[in-house]
């Protein structure tokens, strides 16, 4: 290491380190939200649980990576970090980024998410009893 980069505070960084902070655009973070509904409608579907955070960010980790390897990927060539993926699960369970005014997911506490039962006309949710 030299020392100008040890005088100036840098730090050596590997070949395959890439900056999280570089901005997104809005088609990829509407990408990203739409990789979360999936995970949470796939998990759903093959479990009829909910879904939690970590579950969602290894589905969006397998996804993108898949895409990227196909060169189907527009957007950033790397997975972007947990605490991003979080923050589009976050906002896909947010009405102000649901397309209709319906959130497609809704969180069913702090972390985990299940599909919006407004959505079904049969339900297959468990009543939540009321203290």
């Amino acid at each position: 290491m030299s020392q100008q980069a040890s005088l100036s505070g840098a730090t050596t960084k590997l070949a395959t380190w890439h900056p999280q902070g570089i901005l997104s655009d809005e088609f990829e973070l509407a990408a990203y939200r739409e990789i979360a509904k999936q995970a949470v409608f796939s998990k759903w579907s093959e479990k009829h649980r909910a879904t939690d955070l970590r579950e969602i960010y290894a589905f969006a980790t397998a996804h993108v990576s898949k895409r990227i390897r196909k060169r189907e990927w527009p957007h950033s060539q790397f997975v972007r970090s947990k605490q991003f993926v979080d923050r589009r699960v976050n906002e896909a369970a947010n009405q102000r980024y649901a397309v209709d005014g319906v959130p497609k997911i809704v969180a069913v506490t702090s972390g985990i998410y299940q599909p919006n039962p407004k959505l079904f006309t049969v339900s297959f949710f468990k009543e939540v009893p009321q203290p």
